[in-house]
């Protein structure tokens, strides 16, 4: 009865905006985000009542999206505790499968709402080609999640610099180049990315390379 009960929350796609100063609606990201819109509140809405107090955040090209920098994928992604990716597992009536791809390893739901397809990842470790990040063993990552409000419910997303350092261990260039434009634009916190280059216990060339986009030397 509860997994049909939270997949009935899931039917029921409510229009979608953002309020924060700055940044404009989802209505105004374009078509891009239409299909995500639809299904990102009343999902949320399910994944807060089953993580509880565990750590979770939109991850991927979505949460960037929400900060209108322009990353494009179809797909909804989610991270969180292996204990809160049971539980949600367990309301939805949905299996889980341990699986690694070509940049992240963790236990994973995946399905579909409306078209979109939805991964929620449980303690993850994205895979560079020279090494790796566990973003549940970064305490200054989930200290420094920012809320964005979304038809009524706030969704949690990981910093911006976070999100540099990630890139530039899976070498990713189209995303390091659009964060570099963003902090070009709006600044950077020197102290945060410190701390999460210093927690995530980075390769020195790697730090250097973080650094040199920040301070556009890359």
């Amino acid at each position: 009865m509860r997994a049909r009960n939270a997949f009935a929350a899931l039917d029921c796609p409510q229009p979608t905006n953002v309020s924060r100063e700055g940044t404009p609606t989802l209505d105004e990201l374009g078509d891009r985000f239409e299909e995500q819109r639809a299904v990102l509140g009343p999902l949320v809405r399910v994944i807060e009542e089953a993580v509880g107090d565990s750590s979770w955040a939109l991850i991927g090209a979505a949460a960037l999206t929400l900060r209108n920098i322009d990353a494009r994928s179809p797909n909804l992604e989610f991270m969180t505790t292996a204990e809160a990716l049971e539980s949600l597992a367990q309301m939805l009536g949905v299996s889980s499968k341990w699986g690694r791809g070509a940049y992240v390893a963790a236990e994973r739901l995946h399905f579909m709402r409306h078209g979109v397809p939805v991964f929620v990842f449980a303690r993850p470790t994205f895979h560079g080609r020279y090494e790796s990040l566990s973003p549940l063993d970064i305490p200054s990552l989930w200290d420094a999640r920012e809320l964005i409000e979304v038809n009524g419910v706030s969704v949690p997303v990981l910093p911006l610099e976070w999100e540099l350092i990630l890139a530039v261990v899976l070498e990713q260039r189209s995303r390091i180049e659009v964060l570099q434009a963003h902090f070009a634009e709006h600044g950077f916190d020197n102290r945060l990315l410190t701390r999460l280059l210093r927690e995530g216990r980075v390769e020195k060339d790697t730090e250097e390379s973080v650094w040199a986009v920040v301070e556009g030397r890359a």
